[in-house]
């Protein structure tokens, strides 16, 4: 076997099928490449001769199916969102976590600690947020407060029905392009640069795995750790109990 042009057959070593969601830009089934964190995913895979496959689902549905023995796992996750049974491979790229406001708000606000307790705060209930912003979303809400996912976090903004939204800024101006929605910010303020990782089972005898794709990503040293940005205080409390995105109910990463 070998390959022939662009669109010709060349033969894998091995196919490692993931599930994933539809969170645009980084993945979705009708994106280019299947999205960019799929695509850093697959190039990745790609120098050890692996195939990926990629199935496209909600987010819970991912992680649960994920657990079965035709699946290595689900990507792209934040490692609070790696679920026990998973061990979190290194960084395979970066998303963005940021606020969101429409372009008429002229709240103002100097940390998340002061966001929340003076304004309505948007999220989406099936994700977990890096640990500083999930515990003031604790504080403040119950999960079913959140939005099901990305598009209703975007409709319930474009509405004022939050006065700001916890997101991806990327995944958020991608949604209201696509869903024609008006008046949200395009200049969002970004918190943290943030890993996405990929949710390796442990059920299946997958530490060879593990050790594979952490080699062929150690050359992504740029991708190594979050990288904090503005506005959340460093006040040691104990992680959110979480550990995943649930149909439903927040708004940031998708679970359409």
């Amino acid at each position: 076997m070998f390959l022939v042009g662009h669109g010709g057959l060349q033969a894998w070593a091995e196919t490692w099928r993931i599930a994933s969601l539809e969170w645009p830009p980084y993945a979705g089934s009708s994106l280019t490449d299947g999205g960019t964190a799929i695509s850093a995913l697959r190039k990745a895979l790609e120098n050890a001769d692996i195939r990926l496959e990629v199935d496209y689902m909600p987010w819970t549905r991912a992680q649960a199916v994920a657990q079965t023995a035709n699946y290595v796992g689900y990507f792209p996750a934040w490692p609070e969102e790696v679920l026990d049974g998973f061990v979190a491979s290194a960084p395979v790229s970066l998303s963005l976590v940021g606020v969101m406001q429409r372009e008429d708000k002229t709240a103002s606000w100097t940390t998340i600690e002061e966001m929340f307790r003076n304004y309505r705060v948007g999220f989406v209930r099936s994700y977990v947020y890096p640990a500083a912003l999930q515990r003031q979303i604790y504080h403040y809400y119950d999960p079913e407060d959140g939005a099901e996912n990305e598009h209703d976090l975007a409709r319930v903004l474009a509405a004022s029905r939050v006065d700001f939204a916890l997101t991806d800024p990327a995944v958020m101006l991608h949604v209201a392009e696509e869903l024609s929605l008006r008046g949200i910010d395009k200049n969002p303020k970004i918190l943290q640069k943030h890993p996405l990782v990929m949710a390796i089972s442990m059920k299946s005898g997958h530490e060879a795995k593990l050790e594979l794709i952490n080699k062929l990503l150690a050359i992504q040293s740029d991708t190594s750790s979050p990288t904090l940005l503005c506005c959340v205080l460093d006040t040691p409390q104990q992680p959110p109990g979480a550990a995943s995105r649930q149909d439903g109910v927040r708004p940031s990463h998708s679970g359409d």
